[in-house]
């Protein structure tokens, strides 16, 4: 079989070109590692593996934090070196600032592979406006493509759409379950359930808490039949996070209480009180809005809220987010065959 002229590593099922090219999905040949060292040898092989599809083919979509070392990036340096280099596209969840050191390392890095990258594809409107000056890079390389919502109409539909008493909470990446649990316990008559490894070690979770890991199945069936969805983010970060949560969340029509101030991304799909709450990710805050939730003269409100969240999150569908970022691949195209 010939190779294929259009190779991503990113977790999409991305379309054909216009010109009629075929996707490569080259995100499975790099399973999962079970321990450091089989983590190590994955990355050195997709190392090796970007840097020879980099020879042969004329669209390379790769994942910006693929693995511990970030190996697609890293090969980016190394493309630099090959006599004919394909269009590049970054994907996928971009790069935290890390702390002085980290961050100007970071910096680094990024900017000597950055002259063989045409786009980076961001998240958040949050991030387009302020990627570019972060790490250095020409703002015309920067385009934003919102997330979307990722449960299927088959998981949605599993089951009925309940309320059983109890305030869920789930997911890892860029988590603030302190807040939540501070809330927790100046709520005891509200009971949580939080769906996380964050908290595997911690010995101070309130009475009124449980902490569960679960299966992806089950963790769809804690949030259909909770009667709503916090998603407590770290604030003050450069990317943003959380996204498949709480959408996923207002695809089910349930309210969806998510922490906006000085993160980037939520205020992309929440309008306060109108499809959702964002309150300011304080206990305080969150305390505030679960008990209005709670509170009887504000059902018809709450009724209002998730009907409206669920007619404004399909506009967030995957479908569109696969056309956005092809839209952006045909754009590197384009101007590759303009030169």
């Amino acid at each position: 079989m010939p190779t294929p002229k259009y190779i991503h590593t990113v977790d999409l099922d991305l379309p054909p070109l216009k010109s009629g090219v075929q996707p490569y999905s080259a995100f499975s040949e790099f399973p999962k590692p079970q321990n450091i060292w089989d983590g190590i040898q994955i990355e050195a092989r997709r190392f090796w593996k970007v840097l020879n599809w980099a020879r042969e083919c004329e669209v390379l979509v790769l994942d910006s934090v693929s693995g511990r070392f970030h190996p697609d990036l890293l090969a980016c340096i190394f493309i630099r070196l090959l006599p004919k280099q394909p269009a590049i596209v970054m994907a996928d969840d971009m790069w935290n600032k890390g702390n002085f050191l980290k961050y100007n390392f970071q910096k680094c890095i990024i900017r000597l592979a950055d002259p063989v990258i045409q786009r980076y594809v961001v998240h958040s409107i949050g991030e387009g406006e302020i990627f570019a000056s972060l790490w250095g890079i020409d703002p015309k390389k920067v385009r934003v493509n919102l997330y979307c919502f990722t449960f299927t109409d088959s998981e949605v539909n599993a089951g009925p759409i309940l309320s059983k008493g109890y305030i869920f909470a789930g997911g890892n990446p860029a988590r603030n379950y302190d807040a939540l649990l501070e809330a927790a316990r100046r709520l005891p008559h509200r009971k949580f359930v939080i769906a996380t490894r964050v908290l595997d070690k911690r010995k101070d979770i309130p009475d009124n808490v449980q902490i569960v890991n679960v299966s992806h199945t089950e963790f769809i069936r804690l949030m259909r039949e909770a009667d709503m969805v916090v998603t407590p983010l770290v604030a003050g970060q450069t990317k943003s996070a959380g996204q498949q949560t709480y959408l996923n969340a207002m695809r089910m029509g349930k309210i969806s209480i998510v922490n906006a101030k000085n993160v980037l991304g939520v205020t992309d799909y929440i309008q306060n009180y109108v499809n959702g709450i964002t309150p300011d990710g304080t206990p305080e805050g969150y305390c505030e809005a679960i008990e209005w939730v709670y509170n009887p003269k504000n059902q018809a409100a709450v009724e209002e809220i998730k009907r409206k969240a669920k007619e404004s999150v399909l506009e967030f569908t995957y479908e569109r987010h696969l056309q956005r970022i092809a839209s952006v691949i045909e754009e590197v195209v384009a101007e590759k065959q303009a030169q």
